[in-house]
């Protein structure tokens, strides 16, 4: 009822700067990608065509999180969590098959799929994008 939508309008606490870092490594993260995507797809780097349109998805996908990251997005907490550990058999596809820019960008984005949804997951950092035991599960 009214309630609901008291409890929704209630001001959430103060963003970590640990979160403002996740944006910023996400959307620097999206930038590199869509980078070495394209500079595949201009025949200056190694590897498979098809591996170098799913960094420039994820490139995308990168910018739009550290956006909603920054902003405190309450979709972009479970869409990390999502696309970061997903992200973690691109980094080791991109190790295999995509030759020394791909094994540096690889090995990071490896790191980043792990290190990023455990970060996410802690009650400081879920209570920042309204998520966490005093705010509604809906």
């Amino acid at each position: 009822m009214i309630s609901g939508a008291m409890q929704s309008s209630e001001p959430r606490p103060k963003r970590p700067i640990a979160v403002t870092i996740v944006a910023v490594v996400a959307a620097a993260g999206g930038l590199l990608s869509l980078f070495g995507g394209a500079s595949r797809l201009a025949g200056m780097g190694a590897g498979p065509v098809e591996l170098a349109y799913i960094v420039i998805i994820f490139g995308v996908l990168g910018l739009a999180l550290g956006a909603g990251f920054y902003t405190g997005a309450s979709w972009a907490w479970m869409a990390g969590i999502i696309i970061y550990i997903i992200s973690i058999g691109l980094g080791i596809a991109e190790i295999l098959y995509g030759g020394n820019v791909g094994l540096i960008g690889g090995i990071i984005r490896t790191i980043a799929g792990i290190v990023i949804p455990v970060y996410l997951t802690r009650p400081g950092s879920k209570s920042s994008f309204g998520k966490g035991a005093s705010s509604p599960s809906k």
